[in-house]
């Protein structure tokens, strides 16, 4: 019986987990800082301006010496990217 309850508890603390991980669209919503490995491995870090199917759009002024402003990273050069925090959107729930 008690194998049975700590099987139940496990499944549930796994949904629960589930349901509040992050999303890619999360991940990659404007402002947030990433750190891009690219196969040639250049390291590149700055705040997220845009994403689409061709690439990375990101603002890289102040964040890297000699920077030019933004860099878009077409996703084939893209080896890696790191995203220290992901804060999942707020969903409103509209009353029932």
């Amino acid at each position: 019986m008690a194998d049975r309850d700590t099987a139940q508890n496990q499944e549930t603390h796994e949904q629960e987990w589930y349901a509040h991980a992050p999303k890619v669209a999360d991940a990659f919503r404007k402002g947030i800082p990433v750190l891009v490995t690219t196969w040639g491995g250049r390291e590149v870090s700055g705040l997220v301006c845009d994403r689409e199917q061709a690439g990375l759009l990101l603002d890289i002024r102040g964040l890297e010496t000699e920077s030019l402003g933004y860099i878009f990273l077409p996703w084939s050069s893209v080896e890696q990217v790191e995203i220290r925090e992901v804060a999942p959107r707020r969903i409103k729930s509209l009353p029932g």
